[in-house]
């Protein structure tokens, strides 16, 4: 049981940011290959001015430290889990 359970919690929050990443990708690569640019703070594709790019880590720092901790917290429970079942 706990190895299933690390194992939810070691892919579902990095599923979770993959996909989160993956939507804003698309956006961001739909707006650029329109010739616009693409302006990371409002979301938003704009004509004409000059975007600042800023990394996704620093514009969602909770979910991306939330699913590294939670995908830490999964990995130790399915270690902990595989090396009871071996006893």
């Amino acid at each position: 049981m706990l190895v299933k359970l690390g194992l939810a919690l070691l892919v579902l929050p990095l599923v979770v940011l993959m996909g989160s990443w993956g939507m804003e990708y698309a956006d961001v690569s739909s707006c650029i290959h329109t010739g616009n640019q693409y302006d990371y703070q409002t979301g938003q594709c704009v004509e004409g001015s000059r975007a600042v790019f800023i990394p996704f880590a620093e514009r969602h720092p909770t979910l991306v430290s939330a699913s590294f901790w939670l995908a830490c917290a999964g990995l130790v429970m399915c270690l902990v889990g595989l090396y009871q079942s071996r006893r």
